[in-house]
């Protein structure tokens, strides 16, 4: 039977699908795969990493104290070298004043020595005119020795054979002679003073030099360990040195935000009783001036210089030695060397100490005041805090009670500011008057 093409097709179609199911039939299934098991850590491995996260926040936090402690430590050591520097300050005022107390008591004694010599040459010439009057020479011959004129005292032959205006001489001389001798124990005492003062001096001296090597070496170091420090905080917040010292400069800076906020409270605060004081004065001046037109006895009115209890800084002085004038013109010198660095025993042109700064300002005014704050302290008119005007002098002393243990000035200039040279490494500058401790005594030039 002869095919067809149709037929042929058909036949073709069939065998494609057997092979095809064949060949489906062929494929392998594939085993499905098993899940992997999650990996658990175990409680103890979970304790461990908890330990290991609470130690570097404690290495962190303590490598943030040791930071905060160094700075603080520097502060500190800048304060023991200002206190050094003071003492020094005070020990060469004591030189300067035991010198000028030697030389008076030298001189004293000099004169009270030329004294005693012409009394015993007047003495002299009595002996002499008694002799030509016919005196017992042998009786007054002792007077021409060096103890002549005790002898003759002792004589009491001798006293009757001299004139009363001789007596009234050798009276003279035995006051002269004590005097002198007086003087002259007072000379050898005040040269002793000077020796004891010059050590003083020279050891004042070495303990200053060593409090600005301990400082400036303690700047050294506490700087290498600082960044030391700052690159283990890095490691172990996983950061880079420079964000950790970024991070570190933030937050001392927001300590001194913080610290100045509070100086800036505690400085408005004495603005307030400046300013309450003066009105207080005011209205009792007005008071006054009310009483005296009743009883028909009216005073010109005195004139008080501005007390500068606002942010002016040119206000009165009024004190003994100073004027408004005078204030302007010790302020206006004060705020000239702003920026001069600070120098121990610095009494310009360009490096100051505290004490320092404070002479320079006030001498030109025409006020004379000493290198040492415990002296300036002595020489100025005492006032209370809300008395303050600018111009005047703060201190700090280590004792509140002592004025004797005072080791830093400034001057006020208003709104509760004031200028100094605070300690080494640091520029003259304008802080609060509260920057770092309530000040303890205030004084007028």
């Amino acid at each position: 039977m002869t095919a067809t093409p149709k037929s042929g097709r058909a036949a073709l179609s069939g065998v494609l699908a057997v092979c095809l199911a064949g060949g489906m039939l062929m494929v392998p299934v594939m085993a499905e795969a098993k899940p992997k098991p999650p990996v658990i850590p175990s409680q103890a491995a979970v304790e461990r990493a908890k330990k290991a996260a609470t130690d570097k926040a404690g290495q962190v936090k303590a490598i943030e104290q040791q930071l905060a402690a160094a700075e603080a430590r520097l502060e500190q050591l800048g304060i023991q070298s200002g206190m050094a520097d003071e003492a020094y300050n005070g020990a060469v005022y004591r030189l300067q004043q035991a010198k000028k107390d030697a030389a008076t008591a030298a001189d004293r004694a000099a004169k009270a020595e030329k004294s005693l010599t012409t009394q015993r040459q007047q003495i002299g010439r009595f002996a002499v005119a008694s002799y030509q009057g016919g005196g017992d020479i042998a009786k007054l011959g002792p007077l021409f020795t060096a103890e002549g004129p005790q002898q003759l005292l002792d004589s009491a032959g001798t006293a009757h054979t001299v004139s009363s205006a001789m007596q009234g001489s050798y009276l003279r001389y035995s006051a002269a002679q004590v005097v002198t001798n007086l003087f002259k124990v007072q000379a050898d005492q005040a040269v002793v003073k000077v020796k004891q003062a010059t050590d003083e001096a020279a050891k004042a001296k070495k303990a200053a030099e060593a409090a600005e090597a301990a400082q400036s070496a303690a700047v050294t170091a506490m700087g290498v360990q600082r960044q030391k420090s700052i690159a283990q905080l890095a490691v172990l917040q996983n950061t880079s040195i420079q964000v950790a010292n970024r991070r570190q400069r933030g937050l001392e800076e927001l300590a001194r935000q913080r610290a100045a906020a509070l100086a800036a409270k505690k400085a408005a605060e004495l603005r307030r009783k400046i300013e309450a004081r003066e009105a207080a004065e005011r209205a009792r001046e007005r008071a006054e001036e009310a009483r005296e037109r009743q009883q028909g006895k009216k005073k010109p009115k005195k004139h008080k210089p501005s007390t500068g209890g606002g942010n002016s800084g040119n206000g009165g002085n009024g004190g003994n030695g100073g004027s408004g004038r005078g204030a302007s013109a010790a302020i206006s010198f004060a705020l000239s060397q702003l920026g001069d660095m600070y120098l121990w025993g610095g009494t310009g042109p360009s490096r100051w100490d505290c004490s320092g700064l404070m002479m320079g300002a006030w001498q030109r005014a025409g006020v004379q005041l000493p290198h040492y704050s415990v002296a300036q302290y002595e020489q100025t008119r005492h006032i209370d805090e809300d008395e303050l005007r600018p111009g005047d002098l703060i201190f700090w002393a280590l004792n509140p009670n002592d004025p004797g243990t005072i080791h830093h000035v400034a001057m006020y200039i208003g709104g509760g500011r004031m200028i100094h040279a605070p300690r080494t490494g640091k520029p003259v500058q304008i802080q609060s008057v509260y920057y770092w401790e309530p000040p303890d005594f205030f004084g007028r030039p």
